[in-house]
């Protein structure tokens, strides 16, 4: 009885062993080599609160895995099968298991890189949008030139010009333009938070004006160290009367219109619009960019100051006064002797090159 126990034990210990090395093999072939021999790119929709488990069967039905059961076996051992991050995925039929549930555990979703840098109108905005693919350009500007819209995201303004914030972001794809706006419109509360809002209020600026002295200040600015010194010119022709002059502004105005070309002629100057800074004084009616998060505190903490001028030097900087003597002579420097300046080594080089010989030509017989 015992010789047949015995005998029993060892055949169900062989077995076992056989069917565990069977077993070993096939998931070693399953981890070592992939679902075809070609590369058949196929993108796969996971939708929110999807399990594991109807993971690994929308990718056994693609091809994209041989088994599903040991392809959720693997997951387990990897840890990757309570929360898979939903959205579109790129998976080929030459990628190996474990590179798949790499994907899977990163949760790589396909996205569509976006950037907008500080300044940025509402229209740059929408054609970067509109060339990364992920909405079309019409659809963004609908919402974004929506009145209504831009009140139920608890903001003042006709317009979502000066609220989307400047940033790089990644856009999932299938994002809606209401999930990206939001997206662009979080950034920007949490950086004109209830700090600034109280330093707004604390100066006697609603956030819309705040705002909208932030984007003159994007404008304007090229260092970083002048933007309070801009802000104080701005904040003390406000409080004198005095128009702010900003030519970007003047540049937004005729843009409204499809009238500028390029260059600013004294008759733009004087082009009657709204955010034209020259014909209207205080501040125009909203933003004319989207101001980064330096352009905000700025616009809410001018210098302490008394310029009411500024010109540039044509190095990116500017030379600041407080009366117009001083301002003309800054002109005459930094813009009419540097015009004249540019004129004439370019007159010099037309005529050095006009009258340089001609190279002497050999005939070779």
């Amino acid at each position: 009885m015992s010789v047949k126990r015995h005998v029993t034990f060892r055949f169900m210990f062989f077995i076992t062993g056989a069917l565990l090395l069977v077993l070993g093999i096939h998931t070693a072939l399953f981890i070592m080599n992939p679902a075809s021999g070609t590369k058949e790119y196929k993108e796969l929709l996971i939708p929110e609160g999807s399990s594991f488990r109807t993971v690994a069967a929308e990718l056994k039905k693609n091809g994209l895995v041989t088994d599903m059961t040991t392809f959720i076996i693997l997951g387990k051992l990897k840890g990757v099968t309570r929360k898979i991050r939903a959205g579109f995925y790129s998976f080929n039929t030459g990628m190996k298991p474990l590179d798949i549930i790499e994907i899977l555990r990163r949760g790589k979703i396909i996205e569509y890189q976006v950037v907008l840098p500080e300044g940025f109108d509402i229209e740059k905005v929408a054609d970067a949008i509109a060339k990364s693919g992920v909405v079309t350009r019409d659809d963004f500007m609908a919402k974004a030139k929506n009145p209504d819209y831009v009140r139920g995201l608890g903001l003042e303004g006709s317009t979502l010009e000066g609220y989307l914030f400047p940033a790089t972001y990644f856009f999932p794809k299938g994002i809606t333009v209401d999930g990206m706006i939001k997206q662009m419109v979080s950034k920007y509360h949490a950086v004109f938070n209830e700090s600034l809002r109280a330093r707004a209020a604390a100066i006697g600026m609603t956030e819309l004006q705040a705002v909208t002295m932030a984007s003159l200040i994007e404008k304007e600015s090229a260092v970083d160290s002048e933007r309070l010194l801009i802000s104080a010119v701005f904040h003390n022709r406000l409080k004198q009367g005095i128009p702010l002059q900003c030519d970007p502004c003047v540049i937004y105005a005729l843009q409204r219109h499809g009238k500028y070309f390029g260059d600013l002629t004294r008759e733009n100057l004087r082009f009657k619009d709204p955010y034209n800074t020259y014909v209207y004084r205080g501040l125009p009616p909203g933003p004319i960019g989207n101001p980064g998060k330096q352009s905000l505190v700025a616009a809410l903490n001018p210098a302490n100051v008394d310029y009411i001028y500024f010109v540039s030097k044509n190095d990116g900087t500017h030379f600041f006064s407080n009366n117009l003597a001083a301002h003309n002579r800054a002109v005459h420097e930094y813009q009419v002797l540097a015009k004249e300046e540019k004129m004439a080594k370019m007159e010099n080089y037309t005529t050095s090159t006009q009258t340089k010989p001609a190279d002497k030509k050999t005939t070779k017989y």
